[in-house]
């Protein structure tokens, strides 16, 4: 006979906590350091504002990387739910959205010969892609529901 053993979601120990905090943080402050040496005016400011803003990211990906694992329960069917097939729908339809925006605007800059900044250009791409993403997503739930 097999024995089974189920597990049950739960606090994850203080190491995990620390482990992600400190991961965070030493990550924010190299993506600071690094911003800071393209700032001359003042660096310290571009460390601190860099550091700030990425902060946010590293914190997730320091809590997935050490804490979710006791902390959340894997789902074993997790390409069958349903909220898995509104996200595969919305990415496909936004990665369309993405290539024809993207190809009808660099007929239009050859047309017009008009120079954009890529700072301008990679900020309404993904603002698009953020945009597209979420209201497929939203018109999937709501024709599923």
């Amino acid at each position: 006979m097999m024995a089974t053993t189920t597990r049950t979601a739960g606090k994850a120990p203080l190491s995990a906590y620390v482990l992600s905090i400190v991961m965070a943080l030493v990550l924010a402050s190299i993506v600071g350091a690094i911003a800071s040496v393209f700032y001359d005016e003042n660096r310290l400011l571009g460390f601190v504002i860099f550091s700030a803003c990425t902060a946010g990211t590293f914190f997730a990906l320091g809590w997935v990387l050490f804490v979710s694992k006791y902390t959340v329960e894997e789902d074993a069917h997790a390409e069958d739910n349903i909220e898995h097939r509104w996200y595969d729908k919305a990415t496909s339809g936004a990665f369309h959205d993405i290539i024809t925006t993207a190809g009808i605007a660099l007929f239009a800059l050859a047309i017009t010969r008009l120079e954009v900044s890529g700072m301008v250009v990679l900020t309404l791409i993904l603002v698009l892609a953020v945009v597209s993403f979420a209201v497929r997503f939203w018109v999937a739930r709501r024709r599923d529901s």
